[in-house]
């Protein structure tokens, strides 16, 4: 165990760099599944500063006014556009609305729109642009039933002003909620593919020395062998890593982590993960020749695969087409995966299938990343 026993030492010549990017990117991924998953439960309703220019007076226009009043408060401005601009510019205001006489026959009867001055592009604009559609589009049905105007407007702003109470589902044991865990390892195979591709690559270069080489070369271990242990060497760090990777979650949620029914899969779902990683690292360390493009590849690898991917976006937010391509990288079906632990404490038949495809293809994905660093390897060596 010649070579392994020499990696070992080459790890531990370079410990204090592994330790700087352990502690690099895991806090990177603390702070970043502080700031995302500890928002998810909660939702506030947006109020903003608006203008209402009411140059009608009728009744529909102050229904309308009021409406808007519950949602938003309301700055009294004068009929200028050089001041509603001017206030707009500052960001005192973020939308002017302008009711013109006639508004009942030329947006209740007719087809005539409402003049608006807002933020070109802005969400705040469409916001506030749905809630008078829904206040003209549900006076206009009433209206139109028959239910007099002055009741129709009366009774549209009763109805908004009621909460509605929204119960989850608790299919997870968690309320219905993403358990903060869950998206703590979301964020696992950027910790992972980063960690160990840094690491690993150094640790290869200094394996690729001139001397080293001809030594190991020269000697009567097989080349096959040599491979092995080097293997053998990723599989002692790697598995290192691990458990520091799976000791954040106990040490952060503690006991919330532990009772989770669904803890073995996501520490299997995890651990293959770490395959794929030190697969990965294999083939860039034995591809790369020197130090200084080594940060390059690994960036393009892990931050491109995790945009891809959905540890940073989650899977539900990507495209159609970028779902499609990413079918083709291992971090897609880990986090297939995590999503079915993180919204399930049980599963059907189907679920369980699909959970388990996902585990295949990473070890398939791992396998055949190995499998092409092998061979490149072996070709290097007899070059």
């Amino acid at each position: 165990m010649t070579v392994y026993r020499g990696f070992l030492t080459i790890t531990r010549r370079n410990i204090r760099m592994v330790i700087l990017y352990l502690i690099i990117f895991l806090s990177i991924a603390v702070m970043v599944q502080k700031m995302t998953g500890g928002n998810a439960a909660e939702f506030e309703q947006v109020s903003l500063h608006i203008a209402v220019i009411d140059q009608d007076g009728g009744e529909l226009a102050r229904g309308l006014a009021d409406y808007l009043g519950q949602y938003h408060t309301l700055v009294d401005l004068p009929d200028d556009p050089s001041v509603i601009q001017d206030r707009m510019f500052y960001r005192e205001i973020y939308y002017a609305l302008t009711i013109p006489g006639d508004v009942e026959n030329r947006c209740l009867y007719g087809d005539g729109t409402l003049p608006v001055t807002k933020v070109p592009g802005s969400s705040s604009g469409f916001y506030v642009d749905q809630q008078i559609d829904t206040f003209m589009n549900a006076v206009r049905v009433m209206t139109a039933s028959g239910i007099p105007l002055s009741d129709a407007i009366q009774s549209v702003i009763d109805s908004s002003a009621d909460k509605a109470e929204v119960t989850l589902i608790d299919k997870n044991g968690f309320g219905g909620e993403q358990p903060l865990h869950a998206f703590m390892y979301q964020y696992m195979p950027y910790i992972l593919i980063s960690i160990l591709c840094y690491s690993m690559c150094y640790i290869m270069i200094a394996f690729r020395n001139q001397d080293v080489k001809r030594r190991m070369m020269c000697s009567t271990i097989p080349a096959r062998n040599q491979n092995f242990q080097i293997i053998l060497g990723f599989a002692t760090v790697g598995a290192a890593v691990y458990g520091i990777c799976t000791l954040m979650p106990f040490l952060m949620y503690g006991k919330t982590f532990a009772n989770d029914p669904n803890l073995p899969y996501y520490l299997l779902n995890s651990f293959l993960m770490t395959l794929v990683a030190l697969s990965l690292s294999f083939l860039i360390g034995t591809l790369v020749r020197s130090e200084e493009v080594i940060s390059a590849v690994v960036n393009v690898v892990s931050l491109g695969m995790s945009f891809l991917c959905g540890v940073f976006v989650d899977l539900e937010i990507l495209g159609k087409g970028v779902r499609t391509f990413a079918q083709f990288l291992p971090a897609y079906w880990y986090e297939v995966a995590n999503e079915l632990l993180a919204n399930n404490s049980g599963f059907s038949h189907a679920q369980q299938m699909s959970l388990y495809t996902c585990y295949g293809l990473q070890i398939l994905f791992a396998a055949a990343i190995l499998g092409v660093a092998l061979v490149i390897s072996r070709f290097s060596q007899t070059a």
